[in-house]
């Protein structure tokens, strides 16, 4: 698993999930995206060392993940006047985005 190029899939998947969802307002939250993905770089390539050694499941990553919400800010959200229930529902569409594409990309030894 080639995980910088992982990283790189997931920032333009994000990215694009933001500016879907919130159109041009979207924009203000990618350095908010990034920056998480950045700041997560290493658990993330823990976690995905991990599940592919068979040392955690599905569910124990999944778990991770979530402990980590907390992390993604969403500064230029609430710029734009999102509410707190829907940055949420984006924050969780985001992890679930990271979970996806950590759990399609590695094959569990």
């Amino acid at each position: 698993m080639d995980f910088e190029k992982l990283l790189t899939e997931l920032k333009k998947e994000i990215v694009s999930e933001a500016k879907e969802k919130f159109g041009s307002e979207g924009k203000v939250i990618v350095s908010d995206l990034k920056s998480y993905l950045e700041s997560s770089k290493a658990k993330l390539k823990k976690w995905s060392l991990l599940f592919a050694q068979g040392d955690i499941d599905k569910e124990e990553l999944e778990w991770l993940l979530k402990s980590q919400k907390d992390l993604l800010t969403m500064k230029g959200l609430v710029k734009i006047g999102v509410n707190k229930i829907k940055a949420g529902h984006f924050k969780s569409k985001i992890i679930g985005i990271v979970f996806a594409k950590l759990v399609g990309a590695v094959t569990p030894l």
